[in-house]
């Protein structure tokens, strides 16, 4: 969605990747509420539900992913949402050797910001490497260049909820596995194409629900 809001989104905060290759994905869902302070209440409530990534899925009817958000080393966190925090995700099926069964992906940036009657927090997750074991190799469906972000917006008594999912492409580079270089690009391949993006609208629609 190509409008005024994104553009404003992409030069404040930073936070939205450059399309330069692959596919991209966007969902947005809004609320409009009679009063501002009623949509500075729910704008509260929102950000709790992103930040808390650990119930995504109960948050979200028939989400098909499980998020676990991990610290550096690999190790689960009770914790609300953090850069630098690793996000374990499991779905359903087969998961790489690599990731030991599971993708990885890191919160590399997490913005806020208040003006007079404005108000936004973002996270960017880029796929990343497994923690517990020592290697490079990226452990996910998608690419090393492909990111997500999750942004929440308030101005006045309308708050948005948009994933701009940018420059998705498989990971199809899995050194010495070619199980993996399969599952990769099968799975990164229909996520490209529309089922992240179904998973997405679930999530925007959930937090502002």
């Amino acid at each position: 969605m190509e409008n005024t809001q994104y553009e404003w989104l992409h030069a404040e905060t930073g936070l939205i990747s450059e399309q330069q290759e692959g596919r991209k994905l966007t969902a947005e869902s809004a609320k409009s509420f009679d009063h501002t302070e009623t949509a500075k209440l729910q704008y509260v409530r929102a950000r709790q539900r992103i930040l808390d990534v650990n119930n995504w899925n109960k948050l979200i009817d028939g989400i098909t992913a499980d998020f676990r958000l991990t610290n550096q080393y690999g190790s689960l966190l009770d914790d609300l949402a953090q850069k630098g925090m690793l996000v374990r995700i499991d779905i359903p099926g087969p998961g790489t050797s690599e990731g030991n069964g599971y993708d990885w992906a890191i919160i590399e940036e997490l913005k806020e910001g208040k003006m007079e009657d404005e108000e936004f927090i973002g996270l960017r997750i880029r796929p990343s490497s497994n923690p517990t074991e020592p290697s490079a190799e990226i452990s996910h469906f998608f690419s090393a260049d492909s990111t997500g972000t999750i942004i929440l917006y308030r101005k006045g008594n309308l708050v948005t909820c948009s994933v701009y999912d940018r420059n998705l492409k498989a990971n199809s580079q899995a050194k010495d596995n070619f199980t993996d270089r399969v599952r990769n690009t099968i799975v990164g391949s229909l996520a490209s194409i529309g089922m992240s993006g179904i998973q997405w609208q679930k999530l925007t629609d959930a937090v502002l629900d």
